[in-house]
């Protein structure tokens, strides 16, 4: 299964073609420029007892090496980014599809967005694990002989 800690792995693979230092600490504790600093939000997960379904937001700021004078820098950033998460995202194995990809400009930072969706499947000793549970806590009497009349 593809956990959101593969997914964080594979965002930074791809980031790091770019040369450019990936951060993992708060904003607010400072840090050197240029650099990224990567988000995964709206986190969602359903499914059954077979699969699960997971889609998120992954958010990319990138903090250009001039706080004032940043313009060209951003936009050469935005082509690159763009080419690098271009319609998939190989996350272990599997090449996963990336959707509404957005990019702006906000104070001076640029802000990646784009979302991921995919399926997978469930272990099954999980799955069988949770089957054997289900039944030991609700017995089910077995059908005995029917018998059918016709008339």
């Amino acid at each position: 299964m593809i956990t959101l800690r593969d997914i964080r792995i594979a965002i930074n693979r791809q980031l790091a073609k770019t040369g450019i230092e990936i951060n993992s600490g708060d904003i607010e504790e400072g840090f050197k420029r240029p650099s990224f600093f990567v988000q995964l939000d709206n986190v969602n997960r359903s499914g059954d007892e077979s699969q699960v379904q997971r889609s998120l937001t992954v958010r990319i700021y990138y903090f250009p090496k001039d706080r004032y004078e940043y313009a060209i820098e951003v936009l050469d950033m935005q082509e690159k980014l763009e080419d690098i998460f271009d319609l998939k995202l190989r996350i272990k194995d599997r090449y996963i599809n990336v959707d509404e990809y957005i990019s702006l400009v906000n104070d001076g930072v640029l802000n990646v967005s784009f979302d991921i969706e995919f399926y997978d499947g469930r272990d099954i000793e999980w799955a069988a694990d949770k089957e054997k549970e289900f039944i030991d806590e609700h017995p089910i009497e077995k059908m005995e002989e029917l018998d059918f009349e016709k008339e």
